[in-house]
């Protein structure tokens, strides 16, 4: 994750209704906590799955 999407984030945990990117995070959370759920969910591909969420739904492109 690059420096201003780490940045993006933090400031959605701290300051959750005042962030711009707070959607992103409630939309990469719940695609996170479906996948971490199902029974093919490997433990080690859960939070590079919501990084790469995040990013997307933030930015509209993933790296």
């Amino acid at each position: 994750m690059n420096e201003k999407m780490a940045l993006a984030l933090v400031k959605v945990l701290k300051q959750p209704h005042e962030a711009e990117n707070g959607e992103a995070f409630e939309r990469a959370f719940e695609l996170t906590k479906t996948y971490a759920g199902s029974a093919s969910a490997q433990a080690s591909a859960i939070p590079v799955l919501f990084e790469k969420l995040f990013e997307l739904f933030a930015t509209g492109y993933s790296q």
